[in-house]
């Protein structure tokens, strides 16, 4: 089941330089880790998100 989630993409914000972009459920899962596009900073966009979101986009996923 976990793969098949992979494809899902999240929105973040660099909360360095403020700017948007999006990160793989598989890069969220697998590295924890990912470097803004805009200014190369290292963040943990999974410590940002409250855990009830990431459920929401699993629930829409399954398609509950």
């Amino acid at each position: 089941m976990v793969n098949d989630l992979d494809d899902i993409r999240a929105q973040a914000d660099c909360p360095v330089c403020g700017r948007e972009f999006s990160v793989s459920y598989r890069t969220l899962r697998l590295e924890r880790t990912v470097e803004c596009p805009g200014c190369g900073e290292t963040i943990r966009p999974i410590d940002d998100t409250p855990i009830g979101m990431v459920q929401r986009l699993i629930d829409e996923t399954d398609g509950k």
